[in-house]
């Protein structure tokens, strides 16, 4: 009897070892990096919370897992974010990166992510990520630059825009967009292509060379304040009754209305978030990030990099937390779809982003603030890469 006792309690012990939560396990680490300082900040601390967000909605376990967030700040300088990106990796020793919006950041990291094998889930638009510097283990979760200025060339085309005007920043992202208007519209059709520099102050130089010939829109690629400020001086300059905006990308994003003048009023845009959409999903997002931000509405930047966490979350879940196998990591993110607050999105052959985007117009809401019209939808919109290899 004696000798069974000890044989079951044995048995009983092996048992619960064996049947002991996957938390006692290492946790699993993920390096977060945004610019949480300087000119970029409005945008990076929000996206950052995003993140988190997405994190707190499962407790921070992922299939019996601990999530263990480790923050950095990029500044949005490429040798501090190259800098940060390497103390993540080897003093962290974090399992993957969901991390930064900062286009020449981004392209500091990736020959470094792709030689040290640490899966990245990147929101950059950069889209050389998925092309030129395209890895195994680099994601994009958010368009390109072709993708996002395609889509609104073709909208600009819908109204009827025959000849046009370009004016974005003096970057890749905006340079590449120019690409797209000038293919669609062809070169002859763009009465003008400028390029001022980011952070520009005065845009009279722009806006009276435009006011010398008319054209039929103004498709404008320039992002955080300098989007408010031009269309606040294309306003003073009367070419708001001449010729009208379309902003490509996150040029009316939610976080920047508040910002916008009340002329902003009829400016259309076409990207992947429109704060106002009616689904039970946006409406969590929405209420969820308004309840820890004073009543701050998300845009584009806090939704994707919200997104971004969901699909590694569902990714996880699906290879049961077993984070250290990369290459099942890396497979089960490639395969993963997600119902996010604008419906469904994945990750195309090359990693990039698939997701539906919404034309927008700025409305003036019911409680008297800058909001965006939710439009038509156009449905999961994949990159160009045949058109733009």
């Amino acid at each position: 009897m004696r000798h069974f006792s000890i044989i079951a309690l044995l048995a009983l012990g092996a048992l619960g070892a064996s049947m002991q939560p996957a938390l006692s396990q290492e946790p699993i680490k993920i390096g977060v990096m945004f610019p949480l300082t300087g000119p970029l900040a409005s945008q990076g601390v929000p996206e950052r919370d995003a993140i988190k967000q997405a994190f707190d909605e499962v407790h921070d376990v992922v299939a019996g897992r601990k999530i263990e967030l480790i923050y950095e700040d990029s500044a949005a300088k490429p040798d501090i974010g190259l800098t940060k990106t390497k103390a993540l990796v080897e003093r962290d020793n974090v399992n993957l990166l969901l991390s930064e919006l900062v286009s020449s950041v981004g392209a500091a990291m990736a020959p470094y992510v792709a030689e040290h094998k640490i899966p990245w889930i990147s929101t950059v638009a950069l889209a050389s990520l998925t092309r030129a510097q395209k890895s195994p283990y680099i994601f994009r979760f958010v368009p390109s630059s072709y993708q996002y200025a395609l889509v609104a060339a073709n909208s600009g085309k819908k109204l009827g825009w025959k000849k046009v005007y370009f004016i974005g920043w003096n970057a890749p992202p905006a340079r590449e967009s120019y690409q797209v208007v000038k293919k669609i519209f062809g070169a002859e059709n763009v009465v003008d292509a400028m390029f001022p520099n980011v952070g520009t102050t005065d845009y009279a130089p722009y806006l009276t060379k435009m006011d010398a010939q008319p054209a039929d829109g103004i498709f404008a690629a320039m992002w955080g304040a300098d989007a408010p400020r031009i269309v606040e001086q294309w306003a003073e300059y009367g070419l708001n009754k001449k010729m009208p905006i379309f902003g490509i990308a996150s040029f009316t994003s939610e976080e920047l209305l508040t910002d916008m003048p009340p002329q902003a009023v009829g400016v259309r845009s076409a990207y992947t978030y429109c704060g106002t959409l009616d689904t039970p999903e946006n409406k969590k997002f929405v209420d969820e990030f308004k309840a820890q931000h004073n009543n701050a509405m998300p845009g584009s930047y806090m939704y994707m990099g919200y997104m971004a966490a969901k699909m590694v979350i569902a990714a996880l879940k699906d290879i049961n937390g077993k984070v250290e196998d990369k290459d099942a990591f890396i497979d089960a993110l490639s395969k993963v779809h997600v119902k996010g607050p604008m419906g469904e999105a994945s990750f195309d052959e090359h990693h990039g982003m698939v997701a539906n985007f919404y034309e927008l117009t700025v409305e003036k809401g019911a409680d008297g603030h800058l909001q965006n019209h939710c439009g038509q939808l156009i449905p999961q919109v994949r990159d160009p890469y045949a058109m733009f290899p």
